[in-house]
Parts: C-alpha cells; structure tokens; sequence
C-alpha cells in the first residue's frame, strides 16, 4: 500500500517555524528574514557522521560569514 508523501516541493518557502538554540534561546524564521543565508541542520552530537563533518561546518561559517 503506498503512503501519500507529505513533502514540500521544491522550492516552497519554509513555513514559520521556531527552533529551541544551543544557547538556549529560541529563534524564529522570520528573525532571519534580512538574512543572505540561513542553513539550518537537523544533526545529533553523539553521531560519529554529524561529528566527523562538525569542523567542517564551522569553517564554512568562518569562511562565508562576511560575504
């Protein structure tokens, strides 16, 4: 029995959401609104992948941050 998908086409807008940070604070889409970029990364810290491609992450923000 196939199951319907319920995935956004490509290309739709995100939805509002709110996402709890790792400071702590809670951010919303639309506080990101003038932003040039946004990436948002559903990942875990104690997966051997999220952890091996952390550093990487954090040197593509360092790199690309003022551009």
């Amino acid at each position: 029995m196939a199951v319907p998908s319920n995935m956004m086409p490509l290309g739709t807008p995100a939805p509002a959401f709110s996402l709890p940070g790792t400071d702590g604070a809670t951010y919303a889409l639309d506080s990101f609104k003038d932003a040039k970029v946004l990436v948002v990364i559903f990942t875990c810290n104690h997966c051997p992948y999220a952890q091996a491609v952390e550093e990487r992450l954090v040197s593509l923000q360092r790199d690309y941050a003022d551009k």
